[in-house]
């Protein structure tokens, strides 16, 4: 349980991570910080917060309405941090509790652990379960075998490199070459510049998908396959919420016939 500040500080913000099926992904340990905390702010919808038990509904603050539709990514993720901030100053302890992990790919939780630190606070971060462990599950692929995550904006701005005798995770294709907030509209990226740096280590009929987790407790994942030239071709509704997984080259056909990839 890596913790900020000093060590006879009792923790004034924890960082916790919802998982990505909520509630039941929530831990233990999760549930007993939740209870000793005196607010907790999140960015899960209400709706959400109000499948956690009773003893916990009534500390909570939901924080979605400050995520503003086709308004720059980082304005948003900075006014959540400062309200978070603020609660934490005027009554600890207080939890973030975020989807999935809360340091993997978490701009508020980045804001907060930093911000945390320039004050002296002791900042508690619980690990959880992220969508980079469920979607491991869902392709069969074991990590072991190589395995390279990216921002997928990241990989073709920053000519990132690919080792095609690795997998690679590529996350938030459906805000490829967006600043804006899209979490209601139905945007579809142009996903050609990403096709066209994957064809530089894999032939274009690489199958790729688009894999979605469901936050549904019993829901089937989203899986929709694809092969690499066709990539631009993927519509908003197969991008959203959506990591993208390029198989290895060794293992691309196999992968290919086990989830019926063109």
């Amino acid at each position: 349980m890596p913790s900020t500040g000093r060590p006879d500080q009792k923790p004034r913000l924890y960082l916790l991570g919802a998982g990505v099926s909520f509630p039941e992904h929530l831990t233990l340990r999760t549930l007993d910080i939740l209870a000793a905390c005196n607010r907790i702010c999140s960015n899960l919808p209400q709706s959400d917060l109000d499948l956690l038990p009773s003893n916990l509904r009534s500390k909570c603050r939901s924080l979605w309405s400050i995520y503003q539709e086709n308004r720059n990514r980082t304005e948003n993720y900075m006014d959540v941090s400062q309200a978070v901030l603020q609660a934490a100053d005027t009554e600890p302890p207080v939890a973030w509790l975020t989807p999935g992990h809360p340091l993997i790919f978490d701009s508020v939780s980045q804001n907060l652990l930093k911000s945390g630190r320039a004050r002296g606070w002791n900042v508690e971060v619980e690990p959880a379960i992220s969508c980079v462990d469920t979607i491991l599950a869902e392709v069969g692929y074991d990590p072991a075998n190589g395995l390279l995550i990216y921002e997928a904006y990241a990989l073709v701005m920053q000519r990132l490199p690919i080792i095609p005798s690795s997998a690679t995770l590529l996350l938030q294709p459906s805000a490829f070459g967006s600043d804006l907030t899209h979490y209601q509209s139905q945007w579809a990226p142009d996903l050609s510049p990403l096709r066209d740096y994957l064809l530089r280590y894999f032939n274009s009929a690489h199958p790729c998908a688009f894999v979605r987790s469901h936050s549904l407790r019993g829901a089937a994942p989203q899986i929709c396959w694809k092969p690499l030239g066709e990539l631009a071709s993927a519509s908003a509704q197969d991008t959203a919420g959506s990591t993208l997984f390029v198989p290895s080259a060794q293992s691309a056909g196999s992968a290919g016939q086990q989830q019926g990839a063109p």
